[in-house]
């Protein structure tokens, strides 16, 4: 018997993608260098973030980072807006 109202596939709860968030590491190698993006970049943009701008984390809702080797630079946009970067 079929469920009544409402779409019958189920969503992954949050742990299981806080699980996959803690499985998966992605790493940018170049030359003599290797950078983690999830650990070394994100660390670095929330750092810029909060600390010297002064931000509670909360707000940072979107974020994309362009990792550029050949410029050895993380560039970043958050909440659409706010840019920056960062040697790596």
């Amino acid at each position: 018997m079929a469920a009544k109202g409402g779409n019958a596939r189920k969503k992954n709860p949050p742990a299981v993608k806080k699980k996959a968030e803690k499985l998966l590491d992605i790493y940018i190698q170049y030359g003599d260098k290797e950078v983690c993006i999830q650990k070394e970049v994100l660390e670095k943009i929330t750092e810029i973030w909060t600390k010297d701008m002064g931000n509670p984390e909360e707000d940072m809702k979107e974020l994309k980072v362009y990792v550029k080797p050949e410029d050895d630079a993380a560039y970043f946009v958050i909440n659409k807006d706010i840019t920056g970067s960062f040697g790596l």
